[in-house]
């Protein structure tokens, strides 16, 4: 296995961990989507950097904004701190370019019986 699927596989992992947790599904997700060489993969694979660990850096910058303990972030906003945790910062997934844009970015979660057990 080449290291673009080996970051792949280690987010995937860290989403099976929590199969009930869309916030970090949709986050890792978008990671996943921004893997597409292998010095991103690097960076995604770097001892020490995790999807629990970006998670946890992304609510600690969305409690900076906070006001009155509520903090309102964009999607856009949260995906960026994501890929700065991973070093992937100035790195976007392409927009797709088909004119259903909503059924060109649904994803889909593979999970077996296994993993609830």
């Amino acid at each position: 296995m080449g290291k673009i699927e080996n970051a792949i596989e280690k987010l995937n992992n860290d989403i099976q961990k929590h199969p009930q947790d869309q916030y970090r599904a949709l986050v890792g997700e978008h990671l996943i989507d921004c893997i597409t060489t292998e010095e991103i993969a690097d960076k995604v694979l770097e001892e020490g950097k995790t999807l629990e660990a970006a998670l946890k850096t992304i609510t600690a910058n969305a409690m900076k904004k906070a006001v009155s303990n509520c903090a309102v972030i964009a999607d856009k906003e949260v995906y960026k701190w994501a890929r700065e945790y991973f070093g992937i910062g100035a790195m976007e997934p392409e927009e797709p370019k088909s004119a259903n844009i909503a059924e060109t970015k649904k994803k889909t979660l593979k999970l077996s019986l296994e993993d609830f057990l």
